[in-house]
């Protein structure tokens, strides 16, 4: 086990989807020339976790898996592609995945999960913090194709590498599968008391990794 170890919560699509985000990011590093993520596979980043002791990050890690069991798996439309902007002088492309009710239901809940508070679009990165003459050769061509496609996500996989060393590449960690057959909303909390003040001017209580 490494000592400190990063990890990466993400959405994995299906092999075909996998293959053909590829062949959009080795088009575009034609036109461009190599950028940074061009060798990244594709997925769906929710949470990252850095810098975490790993005795203690990955038993956390298989906990949580017992509570998204009770996710069902989700099924996912690829719907062309958008931007992102970063100031004025850098740019993201990505694969834009379709929003509806239940899709926008079923990340809240993941994220209530998995404790991520911060907003999120779902989405599959094709070339990520591009500078804008880049953004500008290739946007002209990646707005007019019209690409739909399905994939089912069934699990969160959670992958894993080595902090300290230098280069260390992403490994797969595990997968924590989504078994519930249905969508269920959660219902609203009740009114609860405060809990006690201890002295040092916080809630008693531990602290969960999530």
């Amino acid at each position: 086990m490494k000592q400190y170890a990063d990890y990466m919560m993400v959405l994995s699509p299906s092999a075909e989807i996998k293959a053909l985000v590829d062949r959009h990011k080795r088009n575009a590093a034609r036109v461009i020339g190599q950028y940074e993520s061009m060798n990244a596979v594709a997925h769906i980043s929710i949470k990252s976790l850095i810098r975490q002791k790993s005795f203690a990050a990955e038993p956390a890690i298989i906990s949580i898996g017992k509570t998204l069991r009770t996710l069902p798996p989700i099924n996912l439309t690829i719907d062309g592609f958008d931007y992102f902007n970063h100031g004025e002088d850098y740019k993201t492309i990505y694969a834009k995945l379709r929003t509806d009710h239940t899709t926008a239901l079923w990340f809240k809940m993941l994220k209530k999960h998995l404790g991520v508070k911060e907003f999120m679009v779902p989405h599959i990165t094709i070339a990520r913090n591009i500078p804008i003459w880049a953004f500008n050769q290739l946007w002209p061509h990646f707005k007019n194709i019209k690409w739909v496609d399905q994939f089912t996500v069934s699990g969160l996989t959670i992958l894993q590498r080595e902090t300290f060393s230098t280069f260390s590449p992403w490994e797969q960690f595990t997968v924590l599968p989504f078994e519930g057959r249905h969508l269920v909303a959660p219902l609203p909390l009740k009114p609860q008391s405060a809990k006690p003040i201890n002295k040092s001017g916080t809630q008693s209580g531990q602290t969960s990794l999530f």
